[in-house]
């Protein structure tokens, strides 16, 4: 995870390079600084918590503490932070943050309710990582949009103008939902449940705006209450019902993109490519010297890539209609990367190093590459 590795996204000049494995980036710390966002709603739960500036943050609840900020712990870049907590882990993936606690989720079995934590740190009415970066240029004819989009790394992305962004936000909860069911329904119930909770305390405050901008209001109280009830869960029968009420809601946001229902071969292409750069980061930040240490990361990976699958899947005729050819290429390479991934729960060893999975992700941009430029 501190070796030196390829993070460059800046077109298809780059990921050319890339695939040949000719370009080395910078070292982890730098890569995190792109990925930080900032933010300024304050938000409520156990205990209560604030988060504002840049990335520098308040913990509250029992025994706050301060992170961030001046004089706070630094940690992969600015606004980079610890949150401590017996046993804390490094969960850096999404949105570039440090949670701990026992069971890496703010406590033993997860979390419950209002607790915002998790891996890859929490977002918080604040801006798009590293991996909207793609959804970051182009407009109402790149991403189906309003005008188009702005700003480095994807930290002007809107869910209101970009239907891509927005699509993309939505599938990130389906992801985290789906790596939930997966560990639930495989009796791994205190690993399934904290990722209960991520779409909501995670993901919502992002596309919040776009989904009222879009008339779809009821999902954000049935992703609260699937927050809510994970915690008391004990078995895949605790929660399924709540699970498939916010299921639906998540569907039927995306099929309420726009007005047409539809989004083209270049949005559909840069939301599997937003998914799957988000699990290649989560992967990254689960990898230490050669073993998994944030379990959460990788299993969040897994979801990203699960979700970027069925999305394309779910997609093929708006592809294929355009280019049969691509569309081949780029089911093959998404299959190559998704070996990486081979059980829920992550093997004693990567099967893929992580320079070797920001290679194949350039080579899925390679075969996406007919739809997006």
């Amino acid at each position: 995870m501190k070796n030196q590795k390829l993070k460059l996204w800046t077109g298809i000049g780059v990921a050319t390079m890339l695939a040949s494995g000719g370009v080395v980036a910078d070292e982890h710390g730098n890569a995190q600084d792109e990925e930080m966002m900032t933010s300024g709603k304050h938000h409520g739960g156990e205990g209560g918590e604030y988060h504002g500036g840049e990335g520098g943050e308040h913990h509250g609840g029992e025994g706050g503490e301060h992170h961030g900020g001046e004089g706070g712990e630094h940690h992969g870049g600015e606004g980079g932070e610890h949150h401590g907590g017996e046993g804390g882990e490094h969960h850096g993936g999404e949105y570039g943050e440090h949670h701990g606690g026992e069971g890496g989720e703010g406590g033993e079995g997860g979390e419950k309710g209002g607790h915002h934590g998790g891996e890859g740190g929490e977002h918080h009415g604040g801006e798009a990582g590293a991996a909207f970066s793609y959804f970051a240029s182009g407009g109402e004819g790149g991403e189906g949009g309003e005008g188009g989009e702005g700003g480095e790394a994807g930290n002007s992305v809107s869910a209101v103008s970009s239907d891509g962004a927005y699509t993309a936000m939505i599938s990130m909860m389906q992801g985290h939902m789906m790596a939930a069911r997966e560990l639930i329904k495989a009796g791994e119930v205190a690993e399934g449940r904290p990722h209960l909770t991520h779409p909501w305390v995670e993901v919502y405050p992002m596309v919040e705006e776009g989904l009222e901008h879009r008339g779809q209001k009821g999902m954000g109280p049935k992703l609260e209450r699937l927050a809510e009830k994970a915690g008391d869960a004990n078995s895949w029968d605790d929660i399924q019902g709540d699970f498939q009420t916010a299921w639906v809601a998540t569907e039927e946001a995306l099929n309420g993109v726009n007005d047409r229902g539809e989004v083209s071969p270049a949005t559909v292409s840069r939301v599997v490519l937003a998914l799957t750069k988000q699990a290649v980061l989560e992967y990254d930040e689960a990898l230490e010297d050669g073993e998994f240490v944030a379990v959460h990361e990788y299993q969040d990976g897994r979801g990203f890539v699960e979700a970027a699958r069925n999305y394309l899947n779910d997609r093929q005729s708006v592809l294929t209609n355009a280019n049969k050819e691509a569309w081949r290429d780029a089911n093959k390479a998404l299959d190559n990367l998704q070996k990486a991934w081979p059980t829920a729960v992550p093997p004693k060893k990567p099967v893929l190093e992580a320079s070797e999975l920001y290679s194949a992700q350039a080579r899925l941009e390679l075969a996406l590459a007919p739809y997006l430029y």
